[in-house]
């Protein structure tokens, strides 16, 4: 949980949590196993810490191309609250301007 709240500290908004699991014999042993139960706990407390996102379960693993993803359309969600208001006016046509007519 300090490590969560340190990520945070640092802005730090996507948060992915996953279980080790030995792939094979020749790999260090699993300590422990975390309950999913846990997992959803941690996911839930990190959605209240601030993270923006928070994949929390005994198989996420970090994805480039799903990170990816989430990254580009975080920006774009970003871009679009920071635009100023005359970005979305409407052009309305001069006085007198009659459409269909010819030039």
């Amino acid at each position: 949980v300090q490590t969560m709240a340190d990520l945070r500290a640092a802005d730090v908004d996507v948060l992915t949590l996953g279980q080790y699991l030995r792939p094979t014999e020749h790999h260090l042993s699993v300590v422990e196993y975390v309950t999913p139960q846990v997992f959803d706990e941690l996911r839930v407390l990190g959605e209240q810490m601030g993270f923006r996102y928070v994949a929390s379960g005994p198989m996420v693993r970090s994805s480039y191309k799903a990170g990816e993803f989430f990254m580009s359309a975080m920006i774009d969600s970003d871009a679009a609250a920071k635009a100023p208001a005359s970005a979305h006016v409407a052009l309305a046509p001069p006085k007198g301007f009659e459409w269909g007519a010819s030039v």
